[in-house]
């Protein structure tokens, strides 16, 4: 839930650290080493985009685990445990991502 949910701030806001570092650092490389070529502007709008598609696929990856690990617990432990410690983890990355980021 909270890795998922920060994943998906990183992949979703206009203002994600992530995508605008990467065309930040494309620009830079190819003012370095195509400074004088024309017709390449496309290539960083696709690179930051395509940083903001492969974190979409990883928040839903997370989430595909996080609701296969929660199934698991209920099956193994019952419902009222596996919500305890699922809730109880969201809670404690939720912080750790708050102190963090």
């Amino acid at each position: 839930g909270a890795t998922a949910s920060s994943i998906g701030k990183l992949a979703l806001s206009p203002e994600s650290p992530v995508p605008s570092t990467v065309h930040s650092y494309c620009h830079i490389i190819l003012n370095k080493y195509h400074s004088s070529e024309t017709g390449i502007e496309w290539i960083c709008p696709s690179v930051s985009m395509g940083t903001r598609i492969v974190c979409f696929l990883c928040m839903i990856g997370v989430n595909l685990l996080m609701v296969s690990s929660f199934l698991d617990g209920m099956n193994e432990s019952g419902s009222v445990v596996g919500t305890a410690l699922s809730t109880a983890a969201n809670f404690s990355f939720s912080a750790l991502y708050g102190i963090l980021f």
